[in-house]
């Protein structure tokens, strides 16, 4: 009990630590942002070649000297970190610092078929409850200071980002939101439309696919669904059509922020709505070509991040996956922060059924999820009741024993529909880069 108090008391003072700056951090000149960043670079290398055994090694063979790497364009010395050595061995990127062996593992949603882990130290949990002032300001700017804002948040069972609520409760003494309700996306629309008419929120907060799928059927079918003020999504993307709507047919403005479970704070939309504002003095971000090479601004890279603040996996050069365009010119808000202008290939497509119901792509990993023999997946929604299952199985022979089981569970989670299964030797990715294992071409229960 004792031990549980000091940790919140610990925890709590590195909130406050981390706190006086932030909401100026994103208008610093950028000398100064650049001055902030190339610190943190210096600090992360060393721990990680003193700590971390992939870098201990790399460091070792590659003969660099770690007090050579002074800025954040030194990691280009630096190979590209592929995440499936991360998936594989996730262990040889953990300090083996105080830190790292206390660091609390999160799980990528592994909607490929391939989940995560990455461990983060609970002082760099808590330090996330500070970086987080600067967007925090942006819906404080949007409702006005001094008044509570009531908030929905609708997730999957198990999402990190419950996850981490969960490690504030336990390391810090900070009160969670007064004024919050939090959904399911397992949750039948009946119950989440009636949760928002009784519950009136002002910010409505989910993944983008989802709540995009939610305003389409709203209004496709002429559903009465109290509008929030603010609709703030993240995770997977929304499309421009779906933000278009929200914002024309409904009067909602529409924010976002750029997260993933290897870095808490990546980036953020401001009220010019122009792209993400990168926190580069937390994470720093570079887009590059099919052969590693930068490419310049305007045009589309695969992104690749360096953490500076986790001390528990440690990330330096790490291809994220995503594919983006970073802007060459500062936003209108004032703000000096890199500009994401595009971020391209994260889109998973919510299924709509001939019921109503919102199927998320997460609750179809769950039937694929314990089963090895699966390679990859994609279920493709070609009427609200009509799907195709393409299965990418460890050989013909795994296929013909679990194709018609996997084809039932799907069933089960779907309801009265079809699925027609084939076996696939390999599937393609898009051409933005990103594989999506669910596609759906029917938009509100209706043939697209």
């Amino acid at each position: 009990m004792l031990d549980a108090f000091f940790t919140r008391l610990a925890g709590t003072g590195t909130v406050l630590a981390h706190l006086p700056g932030q909401r100026g951090i994103p208008y610093l000149a950028p000398e100064r942002l650049q001055k902030k960043r190339d610190a943190r670079v210096r600090r992360i290398v060393r721990y990680a070649a003193a700590t971390v055994p992939y870098y201990r090694q790399l460091f070792r063979q590659q003969g660099i000297d770690p007090r050579d790497i002074r800025g954040a364009d030194d990691l280009d010395r630096l190979p590209l970190l592929e995440k499936a050595w991360v998936r594989a061995d996730p262990e040889h990127f953990r300090s083996q610092s105080r830190s790292g062996r206390r660091a609390i593992p999160f799980e990528t949603s592994g909607s490929t078929r391939s989940p995560l882990t990455a461990y983060h130290d609970p002082m760099s949990v808590a330090a996330n409850l500070a970086f987080c002032e600067p967007e925090k300001e942006v819906v404080r700017r949007f409702f006005g200071r001094g008044r509570p804002v009531r908030q929905i948040s609708i997730y999957y069972p198990g999402s990190s980002v419950l996850q981490i609520w969960d490690v504030y409760r336990r390391i810090t003494f900070v009160p969670p939101p007064a004024e919050h309700l939090v959904l399911s996306v397992t949750d039948p629309l009946d119950k989440v439309v009636a949760a928002l008419n009784a519950f009136r929120p002002d910010l409505l907060i989910g993944y983008g696919s989802y709540l995009e799928s939610l305003f389409r059927m709203a209004h496709a079918r002429q559903i009465t669904l109290h509008p929030p003020k603010l609709v703030m999504y993240g995770a997977d993307m929304m499309t421009e059509p779906g933000k278009r709507l929200i914002e024309e047919q409904f009067g909602i403005p529409v924010y976002s922020r750029y997260r993933a479970v290897e870095s808490f704070q990546i980036g953020f939309t401001c009220e010019k709505g122009q792209g993400f504002h990168i926190r580069g003095d937390l994470c720093d971000m570079k887009l590059v070509g099919a052969q590693g090479q930068r490419v310049p601004a305007g045009e589309p890279g695969e992104i690749v991040i360096s953490n500076f603040v986790n001390r528990g996996t440690v990330l330096l050069n790490y291809r994220l996956g995503d594919v983006g365009v970073m802007s060459g010119a500062p936003c209108g808000c004032g703000r000096t922060l890199p500009v994401l202008t595009g971020l391209l290939g994260r889109a998973e497509d919510a299924l709509i059924l001939a019921d109503g119901r919102i199927v998320d792509p997460r609750l179809v990993w769950n039937v694929f999820k314990d089963r090895p023999e699966i390679v990859r997946y994609q279920l493709v929604q070609h009427e609200p009741a009509r799907f195709a299952l393409k299965l990418v199985t460890t050989d013909r022979e795994a296929y013909d024993r679990i194709g018609s089981a996997v084809a039932a569970d799907l069933r089960e989670l779907l309801g009265s529909v079809r699925i027609d299964t084939s076996f696939c030797e390999r599937l393609e990715s898009s051409a933005s880069g990103k594989f999506r294992p669910v596609v759906s071409h029917c938009s509100a229960g209706a043939p697209r």
